[in-house]
């Protein structure tokens, strides 16, 4: 019975420490949200490496929170090493760096570049960033990211044991064990102390120093030496401790100007302190147990803090679910070219599988989304494109098992297939798990207005993929009329079930404005663009019941609502005006005309080819 008690205490201890945690899944504060570190660094490796994985020089792959931790705590290898990306030749002209293959400069090659070339930075700073040119605002960018990489480089050097006190009257004075080194951070942990070394060394003449003041003169030279990196406070690592509902986090150095401490910030700057001295001697456990202790710190003063979202988000990031979604879809678009050549029943099913296990894939990563932002995930334009491609796929399935013809499957694996790439370009782009902008702070509205106007979007890219492959199967197998009524009957119903889902959330959408800005309908850009979805549906409904279209011009109207949501959904952005304007723009536009212009060719097309066969036949 002891040893089942001693068991139980041993784990309920483990559990209340959250033994979970390390370095990679502490809590930063960043644009407003807190994150764990390993987010961070993923963003930060992006920004300057433009990938979220280093390569070696021997080809092997190292992750983002490793270089990251390597900038920490080996910061003199580190800036030497080639992980800025600058692809322009004009750029690294104007900065006098040498053209090298891989296009990538390191932190020592490009601050010589600036130095080099000093009035070119200050020229351009007078200049507003509007007028610049693209050469010009890279070079912006480039500046900004070195500036960036020295501050995160020298971040936490106040953490660092760089300080060896030999003389016992310090150290007895201080409780310092003979063979531990000291930090920046532990002489302002205990400042009371050494204020009155100090005071002794400033009331004592030269000429009467001892060995005690010798030493101690040393120790403040060096510790002035080391005040130079106080501009290092990119990462703000530690809350502020002083009301609990302050969420303006602090970064290490912040602390480092003589204020006087609380005693949780004391407490989470040793426990730093333990960190990084475990991490330079390689002691895992000793790591992983000062990450738990600030951890605790930090729960235990901020009982709303959800330390284990941190976990969740580092797990969800190297999973990197929806790539594995990717390639079932893929295989299952595959295996349903394969089933119309060879064995229809049995592709087919193995079709379906593929496309079902990608699906649940999809699935899990929204729902890991929601878990670690507290919301529904259509906040942003990355997270809208993800949720599309799952209603999507979702109506295509529903309509597979309905209709058992293995066009569900095509439509599934194609609209996800192309939306999950459109995602990962806007992944490429930055954090995808950011704060809410304004226009979207509300979760009741986010749960209603825009979760339905984004199925909305789904359905009707259904039916308009549906009325697709009506005009390739019309072309191509003008004879079988049963499988076309089948198609157009379930390109009718999805245009129903879409102009449902676009009416009530752009009627929603009037409402939340009407609370929100005090007025139902602004003709705002996106505003606009929702209507012209429903009119479009709406249109298309009208001309078919009248009998002015028939099945064949029915699913080549229908073919547009793709142009049409494409141009609500993403167009609006480029406008640049209106109360919607939330979503990101960069190279939207050249990539949209290219999307226009290749739908309009293969409608027209199709339509015109189409019409001929089934003339013909």
């Amino acid at each position: 019975m002891k040893i089942l008690n001693y068991i139980l205490l041993i784990f309920s201890t483990s559990f209340l420490l959250g033994l979970d945690f390390s370095f990679d899944s502490l809590p930063i504060q960043e644009s407003g949200r807190i994150k764990p570190i390993d987010s961070y660094a993923r963003n930060q490796l992006l920004r300057f490496y433009g990938k979220t994985a280093l390569k070696n020089e021997d080809g092997s792959k190292q992750t983002a929170f490793a270089w990251f931790e390597d900038v920490l705590i080996n910061t003199e290898e580190e800036i030497l090493r080639p992980i800025f990306n600058v692809r322009n030749p004009d750029v690294t002209t104007s900065l006098g760096l040498e053209r090298v293959d891989n296009h990538k400069y390191s932190f020592f090659d490009i601050i010589n570049g600036f130095r080099d070339n000093q009035d070119l930075i200050e020229s351009l700073k007078t200049i507003k960033e509007d007028k610049l040119t693209l050469v010009e605002k890279q070079i912006v960018e480039v500046y900004r990211n070195v500036i960036l990489f020295d501050e995160i480089a020298h971040s936490l050097y106040c953490f660092l044991p760089v300080i060896k006190v030999e003389n016992s009257v310090i150290r007895e004075y201080m409780n310092i064990s003979s063979d531990q080194n000291l930090s920046y951070s532990f002489f302002m942990r205990n400042i009371d102390k050494f204020k009155i070394l100090l005071q002794d060394l400033l009331q004592t003449e030269e000429k009467d120093w001892n060995d005690s003041h010798l030493e101690l003169s040393q120790i403040v030279m060096y510790l002035q030496n080391l005040t130079q990196y106080h501009y290092a406070q990119s990462l703000k690592i530690i809350p502020s401790f002083d009301n609990k509902e302050n969420d303006v986090w602090l970064s290490p150095w912040e602390l480092m100007d003589g204020r006087l401490l609380n005693d949780n910030q004391k407490q989470v700057l040793l426990n730093y302190e333990n960190l990084i001295f475990n991490l330079i001697e390689n002691n895992e456990e000793g790591a992983k147990i000062s990450s738990n202790e600030i951890i605790m710190t930090i729960d235990d003063y901020y009982p709303d803090f959800k330390s284990t979202l941190l976990n969740k988000e580092v797990s969800y990031n190297k999973n990197n679910i929806f790539l594995y979604s990717l390639v079932f879809y893929i295989i299952a678009f595959l295996l349903v070219g394969v089933s119309w050549m060879f064995k229809p029943a049995l592709f087919r099913n193995i079709a379906l599988y593929s496309i079902l296990s990608g699906f649940v894939m999809h699935a899990y990563g929204l729902i890991s989304r929601m878990i670690i932002m507290q919301r529904p995930p259509v906040s942003t334009l990355y997270e809208s494109i993800i949720f599309v491609s799952f209603i999507l796929v979702l109506f295509a399935l529903i309509f597979e098992f309905l209709k058992k013809d293995t066009i569900g499957i095509l439509i599934a694996s194609i609209g996800g297939s192309l939306l999950h790439f459109v995602g990962f370009k806007y992944a490429a782009d930055g954090d995808t798990l950011g704060m809410l902008v304004a226009v979207l702070n509300s979760n009741f509205w986010l749960a209603t207005h825009v979760t339905t106007i984004t199925i909305g979007y789904g359905v009707s890219l259904v039916a308009g993929l549906m009325g697709h492959i009506y005009l390739v199967l019309a072309t191509f197998k003008p004879q079988l009329k049963d499988e076309l009524k089948k198609i157009f009957n379930n390109t009718y119903g999805l245009t129903l079930m879409a102009l449902f889902f676009t009416m009530f959330g752009t009627i929603l959408g009037g409402i939340w404005a009407d609370q929100s800005w005090g007025r139902f309908w602004g003709w705002d850009p996106k505003e606009n663009g929702a209507l012209l979805i429903v009119l479009w549906l709406l249109m298309m409904l009208h001309l078919r019941i009248s009998g002015m279209v028939k099945h064949l011009g029915y699913a080549f109207g229908v073919s547009f609502v793709n142009i049409v949501v494409v141009l609500a959904w993403f167009g609006v952005n480029l406008l640049s005006v209106g109360l919607h304007s939330y979503g990101f723009t960069d190279n939207v536009a050249t990539n949209l005309f290219i999307y226009i212009i290749c739908e309009l060719l293969f409608i027209f097309s199709f339509y015109f080819l189409a019409k001929k066969k089934l003339r013909l036949s």
